[in-house]
């Protein structure tokens, strides 16, 4: 078994494919991981990153790229973060970003599921701010446009 590290933290989350989805944290900031894989083996790796911290949460394959999904521009702390907006992204399959979107809800969001349909793909994920948390879902089309996000959120739960 090979292992890899590239950074002070390395936390592969999710797989679609060869490719692996994930979070490093080069001891600055975290970035979101991408790594194709063949084998046990790293064949191509990039990193997604910006303003502050970036994460990946969820992935999904698609007949001509992938989805991505995760938490961008936040910061993280032992509580969970603050300040993270939704991240949805389609790559094409040499990882190049064709559109990405940053959802902001409550103020405080992350995209763990992507599940593609004929029209595009449903999200979900969790949303929260100093009331409490919550989660949300969604439907995205395949060229980014949101087409609908509702939120079950701190004080709307039965």
């Amino acid at each position: 078994m090979i292992t890899y590290s590239f950074g002070a933290e390395t936390v592969p989350v999710a797989l679609a494919g060869d490719l692996l989805i994930g979070s490093v944290h080069d001891g600055k900031a975290y970035k979101l991981m991408l790594a194709r894989l063949d084998g046990e083996e790293i064949e191509e790796l990039k990193f997604l990153s910006g303003k502050n911290d970036w994460e990946g949460h969820s992935i999904a394959k698609l007949k001509d790229g992938y989805l991505i999904g995760g938490a961008a521009e936040g910061r993280a702390t032992p509580e969970g973060g603050e300040g993270w907006k939704g991240y949805v992204a389609r790559l094409d399959d040499n990882f190049e970003v064709l559109w990405e979107r940053k959802l902001k809800i409550l103020g405080n969001e992350a995209v763990y599921s992507i599940l593609p349909d004929r029209s595009g793909a449903f999200i979900a994920g969790e949303t929260s701010d100093e009331g409490g948390r919550g989660f949300f879902i969604g439907s995205i089309t395949l060229d980014g446009e949101v087409l609908w996000l509702r939120k079950l959120a701190p004080g709307t739960m039965p």
